[in-house]
This record gives C-alpha cells, structure tokens and sequence, in this order.
C-alpha cells in the first residue's frame, strides 16, 4: 500500500471512528454545517445580486437598445445622414431606431402627472428594444391620434385603453422660442409594462411623426437608439461613436446610463460576500478545534505509528486530509443546497420586492457557474489553512510524548 493510500485510510478510520468523547464528533459535525452555511449563504445571495443586476440590464437594454447616441442640444435635422455615419464608424450595430424625447403632462380622466414623451418608429422600434413585446393592452400607436402609456402613469391617470387623455405641452415654436402651452387630445391604443419602475411610471409613446407635429420640429429627431451584434463589447463602441461623433452628440451604453447603480451593485456585492465569507472563516476555527481536540483523543494511536515508521510528512498530511473532508462535505452541501434554494426562488418567484423602490417587482435569480465554483474554491481554500497549525503540530510531537504515560 503506498503512502498516500495509508494516510486516505488512516483519515478514514479517523474520522469514522468512535472517539472516548462524542464531544468531538459534534465539533466535527458543526464544523462541517458552519461550512455548508457559508457556502449556501454565499451562493445564494451572489446569485439573487446577478439576477437583479441582470434584470436592471435587461430593462435598460429593452427599453433603450445596447447603446442611444442623442443630441445634447437642439433637435437633429438630417437623420438620415447621422443613421448612415453611424453604419460606417460601428459596423457591429445591427439596428437602428430614431425617436423624439421630450417632457410634458397628461391630464386623464383621474389626475394630471408628468411624463417623458416619447416619438417611435413603429417600423424600425421592435427591432433595437422589447417594447412591441412587453404590451400588456391594446397595440402601439400607428397614427397621430393614439398614445400608448406605460403601466403606472395608465394608473396615475385612470386611464385604460380606449380612453382619451390630453398631452399638455409647455412650450413649443421652431427654434425653440416660447409658444403658448397647447394641449392635444389622443386616445389610449395600448398599456406597456417594461418591469421597471423608473420606465414604468413616466413614459408616453406616440408615434415619431405625431412628436415631431406637435413640438412643431418636422423631420427631426432627438436621439438614436442602437442594437449591437451579440458579444459585441457596448463600452468600447459607444466610446468609439463618442470619439467620431462631434459636439452636440453624446453616446452612452446601457451601463453607462446607470453608472452610478450598476457600481453601487458591484460594492454591494463585494461587501456582502466578504461578511458571509466570515461565516466559513469561523467554521474554520471550529475545524481547528476538532482536529485539536482529534489529535488529544488519538494521542496513543499516534504515538504508535511514528514508532511503526509514521513520517512527519504523513502525519501532517493525515490532519491535513481530515480537515479538507470535513471542508469538502461542508462545500458540496452547500452548494447542493444553494442551488436548489435558487432554483426555487426563481421557479416560484416567491419572494416580491416594492417596485418604486427596488426597480423590480420579483426577486430574480442568475447562477453564474464561475462564481460558484470561485466559492467552493474559497471555502475549501479556507478549510486548508484551517489544518496547517493542527497538522504542524502533530507533525512536530515525538512518539515519546504519546507513549510516556501508557
């Protein structure tokens, strides 16, 4: 039997075998549960921060495309020359939608609110976001009689599809000179839920042709969203268009627009796996603990294999062994457990959150497999230098020492 088979079988025995103190088996055993916990809380809380960050990019990704070049001034007059620039210096874009942003109110039937409104192609926008795809009632806007409203400013304004609303606009003119406010009477085509509240609670759709009349700014438009071949990297292009792209121009990516939650999220998560990571450190402590009190409990045994011709090296690997099972157990059932604990949030979405304050209504769930196993890998990591002092002891005892009083 070679050396390395002779220490597996001696862990084996060791941590099978009945010891003179059962204390110790229970050490043992909420060693490995400290573990398991670490690696499940772990694995659970990194998953349900990937979700929400996923489904944040999702929303943003849907309603504004991987990347909006706009205008930080005035409207845009020649589109179609912008549209053709834009091909020519990012050929990974595959997709492009023109639209007019501007703010104003809507009187409904119940309350006044204030509202993004928004001109879309309605030939061009099912190709760069999901809004076509996320209706909940009614259709998309297809003449300048129709608008098309977001589910919570609907409810704000106890609006349903078929009823007419009044869009208030401030101040219109050409050249952006000051005009009597106008309202314009449309009726509701269509509801649209995005699934995130920011989007949900303010924005109007109506088509770009009936924006461009009614902000008297024919043929113009204020922004391009763009849809990007998949894998391509949405940073690095969006700074190339910024680069090519002179004043009044600005593009952003989908992260870009959300800077400072996207990093928020990120700290968030840093900080949150280094406080759980100290469940596994102090599960650690306890497997020093049991391998201390192990090493006690077999001090004749040891004794008797270091006379038998039981190397130091042995001897340490021995503890070394022992502590990486009890370390080894403790990770896969936490991460057998953690799965399974995300499998059912996500299957059942459990679990609801405030929209207005969360951005979403469910808690969502995205394993990442690297992360996974980047947790296991720690916890087993920590569970080793857990062994070292044990083993270095052990390691160092002479055979005498155990012997000395038999």
């Amino acid at each position: 039997m070679g050396a390395s088979s002779a220490v597996g079988l001696l862990a084996r025995r060791f941590l099978l075998s009945k010891t003179s103190d059962g204390f110790i088996s229970l050490i043992a055993w909420v060693s490995v549960v400290g573990v398991t916990l670490g690696v499940l809380a772990l694995t659970v809380v990194t998953s349900v921060i990937n979700g929400f960050e996923g489904e944040l990019v999702q929303n943003i990704t849907g309603m504004n495309g991987d990347i909006i070049l706009y205008s930080r001034t005035d409207a845009i007059s020649d589109p179609a020359q912008v549209e053709l620039k834009i091909r020519k210096t990012a050929p990974e874009v595959t997709a492009i939608t023109d639209s007019f942003v501007s703010e104003l109110m809507i009187s409904g039937p119940r309350s006044v609110a204030g509202a993004v409104l928004e001109g879309i192609d309605p030939v061009t926008i099912g190709a760069v976001t999901v809004i076509p795809r996320r209706l909940i009632a009614g259709k998309l806007p297809e003449d300048e009689s129709e608008v098309t409203l977001t589910s919570v400013l609907a409810d704000k304004l106890g609006a349903t599809v078929g009823s007419d609303v009044r869009l208030v606009i401030p101040s219109v003119g050409l050249g952006g000179e000051s005009a009597s406010p106008k309202a314009v009477k449309v009726k509701v085509a269509g509801i649209v839920k995005m699934g995130m509240y920011e989007y949900d609670s303010k924005f109007a759709f109506v088509t770009l042709i009936a924006a461009q009349k009614m902000m008297e700014q024919p043929g113009k438009v204020t922004s391009f969203k763009l849809k990007l071949a998949p894998g391509a990297e949405s940073r690095q292009i969006s700074d190339h268009l910024a680069n090519n792209f002179s004043y009044p121009f600005r593009a952003k990516d989908w992260g870009q627009l959300n800077k400072n939650l996207f990093y928020a999220i990120k700290l968030e998560k840093v900080v949150i796996a280094i406080i759980l990571t100290v469940i596994v450190v102090v599960a650690a402590f306890n497997v020093v603990s049991t391998l201390m009190m192990m090493i006690h409990d077999k001090t004749r045994e040891i004794a008797i294999l270091k006379a038998m011709g039981f190397r130091k090296s042995q001897s340490f690997g021995l503890f070394c062994m022992i502590g990486l099972v009890m370390g080894a157990v403790g990770t896969l059932l936490g991460v057998i457990l953690g799965l399974g604990v995300c499998r059912f949030i996500q299957k059942t979405q459990l679990i609801s959150l405030p929209s207005d304050i969360y951005y979403i209504s469910f808690l969502p769930v995205i394993v990442r497999w690297g992360e996974v196993g980047l947790i296991a890998f720690a916890a087993l990591l920590i569970s080793f230098f857990a062994t070292i002092y044990p083993g270095w002891k052990v390691a160092r005892r002479s055979p005498l020492d155990g012997l000395r009083y038999e």
